[in-house]
């Protein structure tokens, strides 16, 4: 991928944000214009983070890989049959008596991050399956080994994993309409566009920037990977993640802080802390 030498003055002032952060902290921002990708700043890319609820997103694009391959369906009905977890989402609180579809489990999860959507279709089916869809669209890292809450699961050292490169690189694909298929791709932007949780990257943004992606987030982590529209058309991915932190205000500042520097120098705003 391409590096452009207008954003070295993104990479010093992002590289000292981050300078200023104890715990691991993973950035990447591409600019995607046409069939092309630039990368605007990496750090820490291919580490693996704990994926929280930014599991959603490759759980997502297998189902529309198993719709395309004709073994789903989005009409699909399926009965709740997993307990209900707690944390994100409205599933458990609604009526579990009657069948959902596979449309209704993945408006929920990518638009209120249900969680007890994200277990059912983990249910549906089965982490092997999943895990093999992943390897076989390229992602190596990216991995499901847990429901969402299962805590018991998480003390023994078993979680989701994802890297910010892997996120990005799906994020992108999506953005330029050649993951699974073109229907595919803006059917997954469709969901992504649903997120109602956008208190990280999108706190320090205008009203005008348009935002598809997915927040994640657990005691000692946070993350969010988002494709961002700004107002002439100009649209970017960032996937900020970051872990082992005590105070989650301090990494929503740095969040912040990050987003608000990528934003204005791709909206080519005046307030870019570039110094």
């Amino acid at each position: 991928m391409k590096q452009d030498v207008r954003y070295l003055p993104v990479q010093k002032a992002l590289q000292a944000v981050l300078a200023t952060v104890a715990f691991p902290c993973a950035v990447n921002a591409e600019l995607l214009t046409g069939e092309d990708r630039c990368l605007i700043f990496s750090q820490n890319s291919s580490l693996p983070f704990g994926a929280a609820s930014i599991v959603k997103i490759p759980l997502l694009v297998c189902v529309a890989q198993l719709v395309e391959l004709g073994e789903l369906a989005w009409n699909r009905p399926v009965c709740l049959t997993v307990p209900a977890p707690h944390g994100t989402g409205l599933l458990e609180h609604l009526d579990n008596a009657r069948p959902w579809s596979v449309q209704d489990l993945c408006v929920m999860m990518m638009g209120v991050s249900d969680n007890m959507a994200c277990n059912q279709l983990i249910e549906e089916i089965g982490m092997e399956r999943l895990n093999a869809i992943l390897r076989g669209l390229g992602y190596q890292v990216a991995t499901i080994r847990r429901r969402m809450m299962d805590r018991e699961t998480l003390v023994r050292g078993v979680d989701n994993t994802v890297t910010a490169e892997e996120i990005a690189e799906m994020l992108a694909q999506i953005h330029m309409h050649r993951l699974i298929s073109n229907a595919m791709s803006e059917r997954i932007l469709g969901y992504l566009r649903m997120n109602q949780l956008r208190d990280l990257v999108a706190w320090p943004l205008p009203g005008s920037a348009v935002l598809a992606g997915k927040t994640g987030g657990m005691p000692g982590s946070l993350l969010d990977a988002e494709l961002i529209t700004v107002s002439d058309g100009l649209t970017y991915s960032l996937c900020v993640f970051a872990s082992g932190f005590e105070r989650a205000a301090r990494a929503k500042g740095v969040i912040a802080e990050v987003s608000e520097i990528v934003y204005a120098a791709v909206s080519g705003g005046k307030n870019s802390n570039l110094g």
